[in-house]
């Protein structure tokens, strides 16, 4: 059994407890600037994206009305259903909710410098299991108005459309992630300071198994809003170079380079089902809020957990401990 859940920041505080899922909202007092709000979005297929505005609870009505459409392109937005405009316009009465219908249209993110617009197409829904106190979705496919989505990450952000592009994301300087590789010189200095992160955090078992072996790195290069550069470098230990072995350890980190590479923020393995040591956050992308913001754009694992989470980035924070915008969990 899927369990799903959602945590959505529509201008509110919303706390999460344990035992179930309790939003407790908050809401701006008088005269006080309501925050702007994000979605995340994935790449349904070419020219389409999928978005869940809202968490809300079918309660079982949902079956009657659906129509089964082909599942999204990317992972972690689920097998939504096409539902009619008076199913969702139920589910939009409270004030919180996202007034969002057909031809609405709404800013795409890609985190590639550039913005595009999407329209409102088909009206969508995720039925979960509400039994045990699990949240549904609902929201929509975009269809974007001009271009491809092909040579895209995968994973977006959308935000209300105000009419006129910002001057900030035309900018020619490229706040989001980098394709190109870092310098050699910079990789083996992430590696020897991921390495001395093993050797404080691992168990003892762990090390001896590693021994002499030396760490295989992924680092991703990112500027962040205020200009500087980012790195989020993520390093594992085997044995043999064959894809398919189980490392032994891996651990993660963000960094800065400047004046000399320096740790900001260090990802211990979590624990999980089936990834040999454990898991750590992978990035997915890097997207320019505006306003000073930087958005990145997770892949999580816990136990049995997965989440895909828009959260604002901030020095010295892990990817647990970042602001969230919005996340989409879910277990079995």
């Amino acid at each position: 059994m899927r369990i799903l859940r959602s945590q959505i920041f529509k201008g509110v505080l919303e706390v999460v407890l344990l035992s179930g899922v309790l939003f407790v909202p908050w809401r701006p007092a008088m005269g006080q600037k309501v925050p702007e709000r994000f979605w995340l979005a994935g790449r349904y297929d070419g020219n389409r994206v999928v978005i869940f505005f809202d968490a809300v609870q079918f309660e079982g009505t949902m079956a009657p009305v659906e129509r089964i459409i082909a599942p999204p392109a990317v992972d972690n937005f689920f097998e939504p259903v096409g539902l009619p405009t008076s199913y969702i316009e139920r589910f939009q009465k409270e004030p919180d909710k996202e007034k969002f219908k057909l031809g609405d249209r709404y800013d795409l993110l890609d985190g590639g410098g550039l913005i595009g617009t999407v329209k409102l197409t088909t009206l969508i829904g995720c039925e979960t299991d509400e039994g045990v106190g699990n949240d549904s979705f609902i929201g929509a496919l975009g269809t974007v108005e001009k271009g491809s989505l092909f040579l895209t990450r995968g994973y977006y952000v959308v935000k209300r459309h105000p009419g006129a592009i910002s001057e900030s994301l035309k900018s020619k300087v490229h706040i989001g992630l980098f394709d190109s590789p870092v310098g050699l010189d910079l990789e083996t200095e992430i590696a020897a300071l991921l390495t001395q992160q093993m050797k404080l955090y691992a168990a003892d078992s762990e090390k001896a198994a590693i021994k002499d072996a030396p760490p295989g790195m992924r680092v991703q290069a990112f500027r962040i809003a205020d200009g500087s550069m980012r790195y989020y470098a993520q390093a594992e230990w085997k044995r043999g170079m064959d894809p398919e072995i189980v490392p032994m350890y891996i651990i993660a980190a963000w960094l800065k380079a400047e004046p000399k590479p320096q740790i900001l923020a260090v990802e211990k393995p979590r624990p999980s089902v089936d990834v040999g040591p454990g898991y750590v956050p992978k990035l997915l992308n890097v997207i320019d809020l505006e306003a000073g913001r930087t958005g990145v754009i997770l892949d999580l694992l816990y136990g049995e957990t997965t989440e895909l989470k828009l959260a604002e980035y901030q020095d010295g924070a892990t990817a647990a401990s970042m602001p969230i915008l919005q996340s989409i969990s879910a277990g079995e």
